[in-house]
């Protein structure tokens, strides 16, 4: 069996029993930093060994974990923080266990990308993921120039030394009015939110030395999350007299972007 364990993202107080428990009985445990690792091993008094496992030689390693998980050895998989996969090794591991045939399950616990979120005060109820950016100023405004007019919640990772680099890409292309929030430092003592448009949060950032991990999140395009056009039974029966309710609920779909099935509930429901 393998286990992908969610570590803490800066607090160590953030790991969970179970992940404790897996983390004691595992006959091998790898992780993207040792080092990292140990620490969490010298805290919970975890009397193991982990073994290195990066984007370096996450081919390689990835034939001999899954050699060792048929062997009925028990296999941990931690990340620097957070989850194994979110921007981290884990992905050849993951489908050579589902092309094999083993057996892996996730152990949940702490996410930057879901904490951020909860911080951010943006809608949370449609968000997109997108990693890192681009290190190049080319590839970072094709990205921002293809989501401009995203409605969902916006969620990246960025280094604090492009952070500025990367604010003054954002103010050339989205609306002033566009709105965005760092997350930096989580659950570590010096957390830290910042709100406002993305002009106001480059002039409130140029002039600091930032530090630490940062989320960086812009909110959705407003102007496509249109509140849905009230009918009456009035409009009900003018367009009933001019075609069938499935042509109906088609064209009002279209139109009011409500859902095609509820409208047609609607059309053929009796007054």
């Amino acid at each position: 069996m393998i286990y992908l364990i969610c570590t803490p993202i800066g607090n160590l107080n953030d790991i969970s029993l179970r992940s404790i428990e897996i983390l004691n009985s595992s006959d091998l445990i790898y992780a993207e930093d040792t080092r990292k690792a140990q620490k969490i091993f010298d805290r919970y008094k975890i009397d193991k060994k982990s073994f290195s496992f990066n984007d370096h030689n996450e081919k390689s390693k990835t034939k001999s974990i899954i050699k060792e998980a048929r062997a009925g050895k028990t296999i941990s998989l931690i990340s620097d923080a957070g989850a194994p996969l979110i921007s981290d090794p884990g992905y050849i591991l993951v489908n050579e266990c589902i092309k094999e045939n083993i057996d892996y399950s996730v152990i949940p616990g702490p996410s930057s990308v879901i904490n951020s979120l909860l911080l951010s005060g943006f809608p949370i109820n449609k968000f997109m993921f997108l990693g890192f950016l681009p290190r190049k100023d080319s590839e970072r405004k094709k990205v921002f120039e293809n989501n401009i007019k995203n409605d969902a919640t916006l969620v990246f990772f960025e280094s604090p030394k492009r952070l500025v680099r990367t604010l003054s890409v954002m103010q050339k292309i989205y609306p002033s009015h566009r709105r965005a929030v760092i997350c930096r430092e989580m659950t570590k003592k010096h957390e830290e939110v910042i709100r406002g448009s993305i002009s106001e949060i480059l002039s409130k950032v140029s002039s600091r030395d930032i530090k630490g991990e940062i989320c960086l999140l812009i909110e959705g395009d407003k102007d496509l999350i249109e509140p849905p056009i009230d009918l009456d039974n009035e409009i009900k029966d003018l367009i009933l007299r001019k075609m069938s309710p499935s042509e109906a609920a088609k064209l009002l779909s279209s139109i009011t972007r409500q859902n095609k099935r509820d409208l047609y509930d609607w059309l053929t429901k009796k007054s």
